[in-house]
């Protein structure tokens, strides 16, 4: 089982696209382009989104984890470097900001569209739940029903922005949606890695069936959401073309178009502390030049720069001398040492 150093790569794509969004968009004033047809950001987390649907399945069924040792190894992962994080961004931004370390909600976005408001990480907590309550059942190993899981969650997400825009209801349309794509990223996952070429005929099969099915319904679920609470100088068709772009560029550079460049897969060893400690730094360089008495175009050009280097900085130091250890210790506390290459990847 090869190690997808072209997924680390994918995951530093998406990193440098929330870099993108959160330092330099803001300069550029208020393109149309980014007004009417891309959010840069927003196609970044997507992407996180997916490489977890991608890999988090598959690392499950390869290394026959147990609930416990999955969950302890997971809560190592993460947790260590939240709280840093958090104490950090405390420290910089206030007690009410350190809740959401990481949330890039630089940019005003609708309610409807929670990623940008609260980041991807409590939707990556709640696919580990359901991807640990199919394992505890026995059925995460069957291909045919992760895709209808995906189909059912696209359902629900339907549903949800129809009521949405009915009842003028808060509903959560984003959650079941993106929870859908990451399921359909794990049958993509076996179209592409499974060892039988039967398998992977029939993962395709059962991924393209979705794939019609989410041309049909992502732009009456984005019409309806969209319209039951609008956002002045916001259009809907720039989440739904940002959606479409995420999932066919998930799949090309997840299959046809694979990227290498060791740049990107570095971006993407660091992407998670990255992630977490970037509204901190920004904040840092922000007041840093502002202390400098500069301003102006080039000042702000310049406290993007600095931000980036400053979050790079912070966040290899994060990983080297938080997540690594105790991704090591997760490791020793579950017995996990000759780990299948598909396991390593997801525990880097």
């Amino acid at each position: 089982m090869e190690r997808l150093a072209h997924i680390d790569a994918l995951r530093g794509s998406a990193v440098l696209l929330v870099l993108l969004q959160t330092l330099f968009v803001p300069l550029l004033g208020q393109p149309w382009l980014l007004q009417h047809v891309l959010d840069p950001g927003l196609l970044g987390m997507l992407w996180f989104l997916l490489i977890s649907g991608f890999v988090v399945p598959a690392s499950l069924r390869a290394s026959h984890d147990d609930a416990y040792r999955f969950l302890v190894r997971r809560f190592l992962r993460l947790f260590p470097a939240y709280v840093v994080a958090t104490m950090i961004v405390v420290a910089m931004l206030g007690p009410a900001a350190g809740w959401f370390a990481g949330a890039t909600a630089t940019l005003a976005t609708p309610s409807f569209e929670v990623l940008e408001q609260y980041g991807p990480l409590p939707v990556v907590l709640v696919f580990y739940l359901l991807c640990l309550g199919l394992q505890w059942s026995g059925l995460l190993h069957s291909v045919s029903l992760r895709s209808a899981v995906a189909l059912l969650l696209l359902a629900l997400a339907l549903l949800l922005a129809l009521a949405r825009q009915l009842f003028m209801l808060n509903l959560p349309v984003t959650l079941p949606l993106v929870l859908s794509l990451m399921f359909f990223a794990s049958v993509w996952y076996e179209a592409q890695h499974e060892g039988s070429s039967y398998a992977r005929r029939r993962a395709r099969e059962y991924a393209r069936h979705a794939l019609r099915f989410y041309g049909l319904v992502l732009p009456v679920i984005f019409l309806a959401g969209w319209a039951a609470a609008p956002t002045p100088g916001e259009s809907w068709p720039r989440y739904l073309l940002t959606y479409v772009l995420g999932i066919a560029g998930f799949r090309l550079l997840s299959s046809r178009l694979p990227m290498n460049s060791p740049l990107l897969i570095w971006l993407g060893s660091i992407s998670y502390s990255l992630y977490l400690l970037l509204p901190a730094l920004q904040q840092l360089t922000h007041r840093l030049t502002t202390g400098l008495g500069l301003d102006g175009g080039a000042a702000a050009l310049i406290t993007a720069t600095l931000g980036m280097l400053l979050a790079l900085a912070a966040a290899q130091l994060c990983r080297y001398l938080v997540e690594q250890p105790f991704i090591l210790l997760g490791k020793r506390l579950t017995g996990r040492r000759d780990m299948q290459p598909l396991a390593r990847l997801h525990s880097r």
